[in-house]
């Protein structure tokens, strides 16, 4: 029992202490604006990554589920800003089908495949229970000057909220985007797809942060088929260099690099 009372505790004295750290980092750059966050497909809370710099952040949320949505409107937090959308974010302005799941975070505009999905474990958390019509917005639509991040998680509708945002992402400096290598809903894009829209809008694949198997007798093992993940997009350095020259959106850009740990993109800059 002492044993793993003083993990738990080393455990969290480094986490508070890195958390000290990385936001004493970030003030040492000024930021004048602070960091901007797009967090499509906000259910649960923000990202744990970006939570620990939350006092930098302006902060806005899209989660259309009534369910997700109301308890993150009861959520604290030391945002600059903090504002939650119920709108849908896809490729136009219209209104779409949302398809309520018996898990919140599995709700979508595309209809589960069955066909997939019964070939694992715990297939009932997709099972709809019912759907809504909702309004959609494009990004573009919203005309937000700043935005630095996006993230997105909207199972399976992430390729076309990227092309509602295509006057948008001139101006964003990542993304983290919920990928799927095998078709959870039926007719959504792949990763695939999004990886070529991706690089046609001058974006490079950095990494996967998180790559998630599904093993036919329980979900979320460490092996087993390789379902989905999220893929990290950031522009390069060398983009940076040629095309920026505003000093305090190259600041927004280097502590983004830190908290994706990205140190070779930050020297390359200071270089």
């Amino acid at each position: 029992f002492m044993i793993k009372s003083s993990y738990h505790y080393l455990l969290s004295f480094a986490k508070r202490s890195y958390i000290k750290r990385i936001n004493s980092i970030i003030s040492t750059l000024n930021l004048r604006n602070g960091l901007s966050l797009f967090d499509i497909g906000a259910a649960g809370q923000i990202m744990p990554r970006w939570l620990r710099i939350q006092s930098f952040l302006h902060y806005h949320g899209f989660e259309p589920d009534d369910r997700s949505r109301s308890e993150l409107l009861r959520k604290k937090n030391d945002c600059l800003s903090y504002t939650i959308y119920d709108k849908i974010v896809s490729n136009t302005k219209d209104d779409s089908i949302l398809y309520l799941c018996k898990s919140p975070t599995n709700s979508s505009t595309f209809l589960p495949n069955d066909k997939f999905i019964s070939l694992f474990s715990d297939d009932a958390r997709f099972k709809v229970d019912g759907n809504i019509k909702i309004p959609t917005t494009t990004i573009d639509n919203l005309k937000i000057n700043n935005i630095d991040f996006i993230k997105l998680d909207i199972q399976g509708g992430e390729l076309n909220a990227l092309k509602g945002a295509k006057n948008s992402l001139n101006k964003v400096l990542g993304l983290e985007i919920e990928i799927e290598f095998h078709r959870i809903y039926k007719n959504q894009p792949l990763y695939s797809d999004i990886n070529s829209f991706m690089c046609e809008n001058d974006f490079s694949f950095i990494d996967f942060p998180r790559l998630v198997r599904w093993d036919r007798d329980n979900v979320y093992q460490t092996v087993g088929q390789c379902v989905w993940g999220d893929s990290l997009y950031l522009r390069t350095p060398e983009y940076i260099i040629k095309n920026i020259s505003d000093i305090d959106t190259i600041k927004r850009y280097l502590a983004i690099c830190l908290i994706y740990h990205r140190y070779d993109f930050i020297n390359k800059i200071k270089n």
